[in-house]
């Protein structure tokens, strides 16, 4: 299941936006409308870089296979798509329910890297690369929930200079 949360829909949510602009090093006027008055040169409207908090939540047996959250868009040079994640864990205590990325590698092993849900930690990760092109390296999966339930969350933002 998952629904989508707007910013400026309680202040805890607007909160919550300042707090992932905070730590994305991202001024907060980027991540809401803007006024005309509010210059920002290098951005080509007043339209937030992000995307609405999305809530997810699994249940035992529940999980989501090895993605992408950047999609493919067109092929333009720089083309626009999302950017960077930060996802957050609402909960802890089930058995599974980790975050892994299967095609993670380092000398010493070829297993994915897992991040185990702990309640109120968070990672960020980057979807593309510094020249633009999309990162195959950040393609993820929801592990099986195996026991208990997983709440969590995702805040979406796309590159600012490539919108």
């Amino acid at each position: 299941r998952t629904t989508w949360l707007p910013r400026f829909n309680t202040p805890i949510m607007d909160a919550i936006f300042r707090r992932g602009a905070d730590v994305l090093r991202i001024d907060e006027a980027l991540m809401r409308y803007r006024e005309p008055d509010e210059i920002y040169p290098d951005m080509p409207d007043q339209k937030p870089i992000n995307e609405d908090l999305q809530i997810v939540h699994y249940g035992p047996g529940q999980q989501y296979t090895a993605h992408h959250d950047f999609g493919y868009p067109d092929t333009r040079h720089n083309a626009p798509s999302r950017s960077i994640n930060l996802c957050m864990y609402l909960n802890e205590g089930m058995v599974g329910g980790e975050t892994a990325f299967p095609r993670w590698r380092n000398a010493e092993t070829d297993d994915a890297v897992k991040a185990v849900p702990k309640k109120g930690k968070a990672m960020i990760f980057y979807m593309k690369l510094p020249d633009g092109n999309l990162d195959d390296l950040s393609q993820h999966a929801a592990m099986p929930v195996i026991e208990g339930e997983k709440w969590f969350a995702n805040l979406w933002t796309w590159d600012p200079h490539r919108l």
